[in-house]
């Protein structure tokens, strides 16, 4: 079977401009909390059967990603500015210390974790953004012995 090819001459190299179209259309439907993947990608010029199948396209699972990783993000550091602004007291009056806790700990892992690059993550790996490794640096030989006069 022979592959069609792209109309607008999209390969393993160059994106397909539609891609970026049908992206801003279902998250336009996001807005109106319908999230029509099918529909959008009719829009940006994708075939039917295109279409149907655009949820599973490496591109698309890729922003999805992205986009929930955004969403939790959001959700932990509203978390996190609720604890700040809010006493956790029950009917009692005591504090309830173990749920501020438990809230604040998940928070923090989401913020440390999915947050990573908008500055909340502690570094600890040896390697350079998003794994690649760290340049070598070589320093020059340092000579610490006195010349004796």
């Amino acid at each position: 079977m022979t592959a069609i090819p792209n109309p607008n001459g999209a390969n393993s190299t160059t994106s397909d401009p539609r891609e970026q179209i049908c992206w801003d259309f279902y998250l336009e439907t996001l807005l109106g909390n319908k999230g029509n993947a099918y529909e959008s990608a009719i829009k940006a010029g994708y075939s039917p059967s295109s279409a149907k199948n655009i949820t599973m396209r490496d591109w698309f699972k890729a922003r999805l990603r992205k986009l929930d990783r955004k969403e939790m993000l959001s959700k932990a550091e509203k978390n996190l500015h609720k604890v700040l602004d809010t006493v956790y007291v029950n009917e009692e009056g005591a504090i309830q210390a173990d749920v501020m806790r438990i809230v604040v700990d998940v928070s923090k892992t989401i913020v440390t974790t999915l947050g990573k690059n908008d500055g909340y993550s502690t570094r600890n790996e040896v390697t350079g953004a998003e794994g690649e490794p760290l340049g070598v640096v070589i320093l020059p030989e340092r000579n610490d012995t006195k010349d004796d006069k």
